[in-house]
């Protein structure tokens, strides 16, 4: 496999996309999140992106995937991984990975890592980013975004 695009992207301002609403598939930031890349000869791509769930004591049920434009691409439902026992003390990694199949090759493409929210829940946010110091807890690190060729 071949990385295509990808990104850790840990701006030094925090970012919190709430899951208080329900909330059909957004793009994260179509700035940074914004994936160009040449479809190869097969036409199958996989997409990997990873992000972290604060706050609340039980889950949203959200969607990870991919926009070209104002279209679906793909989504899915990631898979979580507590690592604690609470998710107001313990940050929740969650993660997609995806094939698409079907694409043109040789297309350029332009995608955006997306999200939505299928079922909510006050008081959680999927963040990323925040400043390096020691101020407690005020960072959540990078959010993932990857392109392979398959």
């Amino acid at each position: 496999m071949a990385l295509l695009w990808g990104t850790n992207y840990d701006p030094a301002a925090a970012v919190s996309k709430a899951t208080s609403s329900l909330l059909a598939m957004t793009a994260f930031d179509t700035t940074n999140l914004r994936a160009s890349f040449t479809v190869p000869a097969n036409g199958k791509v996989m997409v990997r992106i990873r992000c972290t769930l604060l706050g609340a004591t039980t889950f949203p049920i959200i969607l990870l995937g991919v926009l070209q434009s104002s279209t679906v691409i793909a989504r899915f439902a990631p898979v979580g991984a507590l690592p604690g026992t609470a998710l107001t003390t313990t940050r929740v990694t969650q993660e997609a990975l995806f094939t698409v199949g079907g694409l043109t090759p040789s297309a350029n493409l332009t995608w955006d890592a997306a999200y939505g929210v299928e079922i909510l829940l006050a008081s959680t946010n999927i963040q990323y980013g925040g400043p390096n110091n020691a101020s407690g807890a005020n960072a959540w690190g990078g959010i993932q975004f990857e392109i392979w060729a398959v």
